[in-house]
């Protein structure tokens, strides 16, 4: 759903035009990659017809639901926002001293009161809030805090302690429920949790410390995590709750109240091992009553901090998950089933992500494609950092397969004869992508074969056959591998039914720019650079020839090596990493002691002439007559080591000269 043609469609209706645009602002940047938000004034509605174009509207308040004065076609489903104060502020409410009176500001009663409702159901219960909307209301000289919903103008004058929470934002429930109603992929809504609960965690920071704060005040952690609409916990480094809320108590059947420090291990089904909590991923298994369950696990890192884990649970409604097969030590984690979409929609889904404008790469992505219609296994092979994994993720999700898991799995040599029937059983009806499979055991390749063939008669398989599409990637030379002896020939020639080539970086070098600025707008979160934005000219064309043997994934990390050393001017040749720079330019040898001695005086003295260069040279004890200066000139500028500018503009040093220096 990333096409604008192919998005889901909800109508904001607010009053207030401030929160209208904050609302659609807020919600698009959570969700724009699949919903488009309007937004409008209820009393700009003049008909049941216009809400037909929209799945979905999204009222600000009860209030504007109930008296809106045309109805909603029944096929338009309708969801009244939650709203919350934000809770960047949770940590200068709770320095007001215990016990004292607190002000809470508004020029709606109904709002304040709802807001002190909330500080009350969250714990902060250490203050006597008292409402205040009123400016004609008797005023207690004895308060010296006030919290306002966006008023301050309202707070009695002798307040000088005065906590402006703005205006009350949607809350994460409402996003929840939105992410539900429109089966959006479960990983986004674990992302924008995890992105919600670490933004909480960097808030409450006090005196440069992180989550040692909230080891400090449970309570403000409690508080933000009471009232979320399914399950959540932390786990310290050992695995140890340090934080539940009680959806997730009630899910794992653990006391709320006494849950806190208890290892969370020992609350998993019988026979479970609990080292997948520390791999981030999505399980799905049962608990300890036989409920289906979908656990998702994400690390949490914190300057100066042991890592901590994040854990989100919801009743899994997709299907029944049986309590005889937790998932185990192998780490792995089934991806979501994708929602059913319209066979083109699919495609345009699937491969989307696998930017390119290189025509031979396109052909590679049309016979992949066609591969997606079938059903018989598939090799693909390449070079290191090729994108093979997201094309064999791509095939999966434009097949008919898609609903069903896609189970990487690249531990497959490390596994042992007895968890073998359990990554075929979580790969049941979807897609096994074993990566790298030249490291296999030959013990491990007979495994396969038996997958293939169907063969349920050898100890290593149960019996039971199972309905699995293998899709396995390689280096180029697996064939070789074959010819010595080192890989199975039967093995290779099931797999090989379809075999994908993909293509090193050097030869689709027209995708370099393409690739470079979208891993850029990804790393600075500007939709709108420029690849000339942030590398100067030379850096640019050097990055257009420069070989990339890692390929992509080494393109990506110079991204986000160059993000990190970016600041206000474009990045020159000199600050490429140490492993490329060595490349750059003539080895030392290659360069005399001479050329050496005017390639730094030219760098010192920009834009000197050959007078300057040639009493320079005179002066350091090396005479050189005007005929051989100016050929020394010319092969330096031949090496693109220095720019002669015509007529009095001089010689200037390169980018590649100055490197070539830096590296003398």
């Amino acid at each position: 759903m990333s096409l604008s043609a192919n998005k889901y469609r909800v109508l904001i209706l607010c009053i207030n035009p401030y929160i209208r645009i904050e609302f659609q602002d807020y919600l698009r940047s959570l969700l724009g990659d699949y919903i488009d938000f309007d937004a409008c004034d209820p009393a700009e509605a003049g008909s049941s017809s216009q809400f037909l174009p929209y799945q979905c509207i999204l009222f600000s308040s009860s209030k504007i639901q109930a008296t809106l004065p045309i109805p909603i076609p029944g096929s338009v489903h309708q969801i009244v926002c939650t709203r919350t104060f934000n809770h960047a502020f949770l940590d200068q409410i709770i320095r007001i001293p215990p016990n004292e009176k607190v002000y809470v500001v508004n020029d709606l009663l109904d709002s304040t009161v709802n807001i002190i409702k909330e500080f009350e159901e969250m714990g902060i219960n250490q203050y006597q809030f008292i409402p205040y909307s009123d400016e004609t209301q008797e005023v207690d000289l004895s308060i010296h805090y006030a919290i306002t919903i966006g008023e301050p103008q309202m707070v009695p004058k002798h307040i000088r302690n005065i906590i402006n929470i703005g205006n009350r934002i949607i809350d994460i429930s409402t996003i929840n429920e939105l992410c539900v109603f429109f089966h959006l992929p479960a990983k986004l809504g674990n992302q924008i949790t995890k992105n919600y609960i670490s933004h909480i965690l960097k808030v409450v920071k006090t005196a440069g410390s992180y989550y040692s704060s909230f080891i400090f005040s449970q309570q403000l952690m409690q508080a933000v995590t009471s009232n979320l609409p399914y399950g959540l916990c932390l786990l310290d480094e050992k695995g140890n709750i340090s934080i539940m809320n009680k959806h997730f108590a009630g899910d794992w059947g653990i006391r709320e109240k006494r849950g806190n420090g208890t290892l969370f291990a020992q609350c998993l089904p019988e026979g479970c091992s609990p080292a997948f909590l520390t791999q981030t991923g999505d399980y799905r298994m049962a608990n300890r009553a036989g409920t289906p369950m979908i656990l998702s696990v994400m690390e949490l890192s914190f300057p100066y901090h042991p890592k901590v884990f994040l854990l989100t649970s919801k009743p899994d409604a997709s299907r029944e998950a049986r309590p005889d097969s937790p998932p185990q030590s192998s780490g792995l984690a089934p991806s979501e089933p994708e929602r059913e979409t319209s066979p083109i929609e699919r495609q345009r889904a699937s491969f989307l992500n696998l930017i390119t404008a290189s025509e031979k790469f396109q052909e590679v992505l049309s016979y992949a494609r066609r591969l997606s219609l079938f059903d018989f296994p598939i090799l693909i092979q390449g070079e290191s950092g090729t994108q093979k994994k997201m094309l064999a993720r791509a095939i999966h999700k434009s097949s008919s397969r898609r609903s069903h898991p896609f189970v990487s799995l690249n531990q497959l040599l490390t596994l042992s004869e007895y968890q073998l029937p359990q990554v075929l059983e979580a790969a049941n009806h979807g897609t096994l992508l074993v990566d790298n499979i030249e490291h296999l055991s030959l013990e491990k390749q007979d495994f396969l074969v038996q997958v293939l063939q169907n063969v349920s008669s050898d100890s290593l398989i149960p019996q039971k056959s199972y309905d699995i599409r293998i899709i396995a990637t390689s280096s180029p030379r697996l064939y070789s591998l074959v010819q010595e002896g080192s890989f199975r020939k039967d093995l290779f020639f099931q797999l090989s039914t379809a075999v994908i080539d993909t293509l090193p970086l050097r030869e689709r070098r027209e995708d370099i720019p393409l690739l470079f600025e979208h891993f850029f707008r990804s790393s600075f979160h500007d939709s709108k650079l420029r690849i000339e934005s942030v590398l100067s000219k030379s850096l640019y064309q050097f990055l257009q020839n420069y070989s990339y043997p890692g390929n992509i994934k080494e393109l990506m990390n110079l991204a986000q090596y160059f993000y990190s050393m970016y600041g206000a001017h474009p990045l020159i040749l000199s600050q490429l990493p140490s492993y490329i720079r060595e490349s750059l330019a003539p080895a030392n040898s290659q360069l005399s002691a001479l050329e050496r001695e005017v390639l730094s005086f030219i760098k010192a003295s920009p834009k000197c002439g050959r007078a300057s260069i040639q009493n320079a040279l005179a002066e350091s004890g090396t005479g050189l007559s005007d005929g051989k200066l100016r050929g020394l000139i010319k092969e330096l500028a031949q090496k693109e080591l220095i720019v002669v500018h015509r007529t009095k503009g001089g010689c200037e040093i390169t980018e590649t000269g100055a490197a070539l220096l830096e590296r003398i």
